[in-house]
């Protein structure tokens, strides 16, 4: 093999101008296809002449094939399938998608805590069902070319269990990064005339994981019945780049979504009533020999863009053009030419690209934190500055407050939609990072939220993205390891609600008067958990800095309690042993 496949490997299929042709050439498809016929099995790894290892699935049997397509397996939510755990299970919701994209410079302003916002992704129940007949062996299989390059195959619904295949690996390989390794290989996965396997929400899943998407190609031939069966009068949608090829040798790529759909939908109407299974052994071979020239003279229209040139040509080259309308190859053009031209802001927004400012971000509130100790310490500056400058060094630090927000809200977003396995918990790399976050800026938050006289913090208004931070840090935990003891403060408090427990205390100090048994309770309970996480040295000392809103509460709590009053806070909190806390 040439070095196309390398190329292909890392920079994944792309649905540029060219890339009908280059994908018609390379001899990944050519060796994807030839490891299927040799394919007695249900799977079987195939290695090439240039080491090039193929995992190839035999095609279903016709029977099975023509139930699924009659109807008797249908879209089912994919988090209620067993066996397909490592598939995206939810989505933003179209009507809150829709808002989101009507501003594309505000990338993050869709993050939502309503989980109504959120739709299942649904995927074909027969694919599943072949899928759960495979051995447990296929797994370790897999596992085996994490870090080695590997092309997934099938043909027919043996393109199912290719495409299952892939993501599944795909998601090993997000977990193997999440936890540092740098190693690892994207699969590349080639279907021949595979039905379309899920609906628009597993759709925008993939598509908004780019190293998924780029890495399957769908091969369609124009006589092809059984690739085309779900179309745009099913709920099914395609993702992927697909090669749309004819027995002449004509060829043309798409990765648009709609292009795709209209393009299905021509070859279903010349193909009505045809439900042969197709060879794709003569097409391949005619691609090998026709070399696909783009150009507007060769449309006979001069007049033509070179865009709508070369839109206007591949549908031509498929032999679909005449059942394509004018309106529609207009809307295919007017989408190419927004995509470039949003190219560059996409690109500026991508969330792995704004680590480094996050960092930055972060950096300064932290040196926030550190300037603040005269002022009763940076939660209290925060919540109520006394001075100009105070005003604004809060102004100042609000900018990297929202930054934080805005990407750490859409990256446990992104994470939560992805299934999590037993064991492979979102991990260290970045769990950390987001919990640092969490216990930095969740305070400014609750300070924000009392400044304006509210109360009940964690029932009422808590965000999601910062519960869940906090349970992922705790499931990462391992039960079997015994807690390491503290003999130092933390530098920063480990619970990032701490101040909300502090403001609620005050309040029930404000209410003290009206004699309730319970809120006397809730106050004892509170020096309590204080007096515990003290000795377990899990708050950070500037909780005790002259002026902050705890020593407030100890004041006016030592206050109503009377002067008599002993526990175990009390006794520490009246001989200032808070001050040697470090």
């Amino acid at each position: 093999m040439d070095s196309s496949l390398d190329q292909h490997i890392t920079c994944r299929f792309d649905s540029e101008v060219e890339l009908g042709k280059f994908t018609g050439s390379t001899d990944a498809i050519h060796d994807a296809h030839r490891a299927i016929l040799e394919t007695n099995e249900p799977y079987k790894l195939h290695t090439t002449g240039f080491r090039i290892n193929v995992l190839a699935f035999k095609s279903c049997a016709p029977d099975y094939t023509t139930l699924s397509l009659e109807g008797d397996f249908g879209l089912v939510p994919s988090e209620y399938l067993q066996g397909v755990d490592f598939i995206p299970t939810k989505v933003k919701s179209w009507k809150s998608k829709n808002k989101a994209e009507s501003n594309p410079t505000e990338v993050n302003s869709s993050v939502s805590n309503n989980k109504d916002d959120f739709i299942p992704t649904k995927v074909n129940k027969a694919a599943v069902g072949l899928f759960q007949k495979l051995s447990i062996d296929l797994i370790e299989q897999e596992k085996k070319y994490k870090n080695t390059p590997l092309i997934i195959t099938g043909s027919g619904l043996g393109g199912y269990l290719a495409i299952l295949s892939a993501l599944r690996l795909h998601h090993a390989i997000d977990v193997e990064e999440s936890n540092g390794s740098k190693n690892t290989k994207r699969p590349i996965c080639i279907t021949f005339g595979c039905p379309l396997v899920g609906d628009e929400a597993l759709q925008r899943a993939i598509a908004e994981r780019p190293q998924w998407k780029y890495s399957f190609l769908n091969v369609v031939a124009n006589m092809d019945p059984i690739a085309t069966f779900f179309s745009s009068d099913t709920p099914y949608k395609p993702f992927g780049t697909f090669l749309f090829c004819t027995e002449s040798g004509g060829h043309t790529a798409f990765e648009d979504k709609d292009s795709i759909m209209l393009v299905l939908n021509a070859i279903k109407l010349s193909n009505e009533g045809n439900l042969q299974i197709y060879d794709y052994t003569n097409v391949l071979s005619s691609i090998r020999r026709k070399v696909l020239y783009r150009g507007v003279s060769e449309l006979g229209d001069f007049n033509l863009n070179p865009l709508k040139a070369g839109i206007t040509l591949q549908l031509r080259e498929v032999g679909v053009l005449s059942t394509i309308t004018n309106d529609e190859i207009g809307k295919m053009e007017k989408k190419q030419a927004d995509k470039i031209k949003k190219k560059n802001l996409v690109s500026a927004y991508d969330p792995t690209k704004k680590l480094n400012e996050m960092k930055i971000s972060l950096t300064y509130m932290e040196w926030y934190m550190k300037t603040r100790k005269s002022t009763g310490g940076y939660y209290d500056s925060y919540k109520n500055p006394k001075t100009k400058e105070e005003l604004d060094r809060q102004n100042e630090i609000v900018r990297h407050h929202r930054v934080l927000n805005q990407y750490w809200k859409k990256f446990v977003e992104d994470k939560d939609r992805m299934p999590q396995k037993e064991g492979a918990k979102l991990r260290t790399r970045w769990l950390l990072g987001g919990n640092n976050y969490r216990r930095i800026v969740e305070p400014l938050e609750i300070a924000e939220y009392y400044r304006k006289g509210n109360k009940n913090y964690i029932e009422t208004n808590r965000s999601d993205h910062f519960k869940l931070l906090e349970k992922w840090l705790d499931e990462d935990k391992d039960p079997d390891s015994s807690e390491v003891e503290r003999n130092k403060a933390a530098s920063l408090t480990e619970d990032s609600c701490f101040w909300a427990h502090v403001e609620e205390a005050l309040i029930l100090l404000s209410d003290v008067n009206r004699g309730s048994a319970d809120i006397g309770q809730k106050l004892e309970k509170f020096e309590v958990d204080l007096m515990r996480a003290i000795n377990n040295y899990s708050l950070s000392p500037d909780v005790f800095l002259d002026g902050s809103s705890l020593m407030k509460w100890w004041d006016e709590y030592k206050a109503h309690k009377g002067s008599g009053y002993a526990s175990e806070f009390a006794e520490y909190m009246n001989k200032e042993s808070y001050r040697s806390y470090q």
